[in-house]
């Protein structure tokens, strides 16, 4: 089996995003173009990582307005550490030194999940529910 196909296979399954998200029709149509290849499918997960931090971004922000003081405060902590270990995890996994050129594409998969996951929920309290 080609290398290429096993590493798309690979991410296809790690970009897995939760059952609630849906991966954009543009991701989807990116993900059969790059055709296995790693840089190609990067720039996908590059531009649906963007799609969902504007999404959380502005969750964020429309729940900073409304939330005073004390709350205010909460929800800003609550992001901060949410960060931190985003950023901590992302990182990890991109300097897996057992992964290789994997490392990159796990990362990217995680950092994809991760993001979504949390917009979301940031989405769901927005709406109130």
């Amino acid at each position: 089996m080609p290398r290429t196909f096993f590493l798309a296979a690979a991410l296809s399954a790690a970009i897995a995003i939760p059952a609630q998200a849906q991966n954009s029709p543009e991701f989807d149509t990116c993900m059969g173009q790059a055709q296995g290849v790693s840089s190609k499918m990067l720039d996908c997960g590059h531009a649906e990582i963007g799609k969902w931090d504007r999404r959380l971004n502005s969750a964020y922000q429309t729940l900073l307005k409304r939330q005073k003081g004390a709350a205010g405060a909460k929800l800003q902590r609550q992001q901060r550490n949410w960060l931190k270990h985003h950023l901590r995890e992302t990182e990890r996994l991109a300097a897996d030194p057992n992964n290789g050129s994997v490392a990159f594409l796990d990362s990217q998969a995680f950092e994809l999940d991760d993001l979504s996951s949390r917009t979301l929920e940031l989405e769901k309290r927005v709406r109130g529910n």
